[in-house]
Order: C-alpha cells, then structure tokens, then sequence
C-alpha cells in the first residue's frame, strides 16, 4: 500500500524481484476479482506481467534482477528527460544470491 501512495504509479516504476512479492500489488491494482485463477489456465500471472497491466513494469523471471532492472528504467528516463523513478523490491533471498 505505501508503495502506492508514496510513488506515482504506474508512471513511477516499481520492479518486483520475485513473483510472490506482487500478489498484493495486483489486488490494489485492479485485479482483486481475479486472484481466484492465480497460476491457472487463461488465469492471471504468478508473476508480473506486463501484458496483464500497465502497473507491472517488468516481467520477473528469477531473482536477483530488479535492481538493475529498476535502475535501468530509472536511467533511460532520465535521458529522455521523463521526470519517473525506478523502485526495486528485493528480498533477502535475493540479496544473499550473489547475483544482486
């Protein structure tokens, strides 16, 4: 929730490092009613998917990805000029993976 109020999303852009960081994210963002086909056929994503809403800005494959992820997208803004930040949420897991 504070996510969401602090920043200004979707414009604002917030990387999920793993899929189950974002299941409350989809409930605030529009897709409470659907969480009953989570990980089902012609269900909603396990992840976030970009396809799914403009809210999921980055399609999560395994962890240890959003912070270059968000930094990424935070970067290529500032050279186009946008006024948008990147937010990564990462887990412990992550952090200790070596990867991030």
């Amino acid at each position: 929730i504070a996510l969401h109020y602090v920043f200004d999303t979707p414009n604002d852009r917030v990387v999920w490092d793993v899929g189950h960081q974002s299941y409350p994210h989809k409930i605030l963002t529009g897709r409470r009613d659907r969480m009953s086909t989570l990980r089902q056929y012609g269900g909603i994503s396990g992840f976030p998917r970009r396809a799914e809403s403009e809210y999921d800005t980055f399609g999560t494959a395994h962890s240890s990805t959003s912070i270059s992820a968000a930094l990424g997208m935070a970067l290529g803004a500032r050279t186009r000029g946008e006024k948008r930040v990147g937010i990564a949420v990462i887990g412990d897991g992550a952090m200790t993976a070596g990867m991030a």
